[in-house]
């Protein structure tokens, strides 16, 4: 997903006063919102104890464990997913400056400096469904976007081209 602010929508500047041309945050897509998982997991907290009641009256008690086991894998897992949906990029493009910034889950922050007027933006195609953008400058190549899905690489490069160009020009 990918939040934009630009040149036209915001007049967002750099820590040091300059003014930013493009200015995107890439956030990974989650299809479930923290709300909505709380829903299901009360609706599969209920299924779950009305099938233990089920077992115990039947007398295959050693089930309901299971099913607390598995509740516990499942909210394990959403919360591994959460988690790593904290990670972000932030892209910045300045007449001087294109910076990326990655922040990490744990709160780790990378930052990378290019020129834009040696930098080169590549979206290479894997296969049919996959792709891979990155940043290239003297030998140097940086891949990103990773989290995003092929479609939304393919608009945030056809939204920072036109930015890179028009200052190699």
């Amino acid at each position: 997903m990918i939040a934009r602010g630009g040149a036209g929508e915001t007049a967002a500047r750099m820590g040091d006063g300059r003014k930013l041309l493009f200015d995107a945050t890439l956030y990974p897509h989650r299809s479930l919102k923290p709300h909505q998982f709380r829903r299901l997991f009360w609706f599969l907290i209920a299924v779950c104890l009305l099938a233990g009641l089920r077992f115990i009256m039947v007398g295959a008690w050693p089930v309901v464990i299971f099913l607390g086991v598995d509740l516990l894998a499942i909210w394990l897992a959403f919360h591994f997913s959460y988690r790593s949906a904290r990670l972000y990029e932030t892209l910045q493009l300045s007449e001087k400056d294109l910076i990326l910034t990655r922040v990490h889950p744990g709160g780790r922050v990378e930052s990378w400096r290019f020129d834009p007027y040696w930098v080169k933006l590549d979206l290479k195609t894997i296969d049919e469904d996959r792709n891979q953008l990155s940043l290239a400058s003297h030998g140097e190549t940086l891949v990103f976007g990773a989290f995003l899905t092929p479609t939304d690489r393919r608009k945030l490069r056809a939204a920072l081209m036109p930015e890179l160009l028009r200052l190699k020009g």
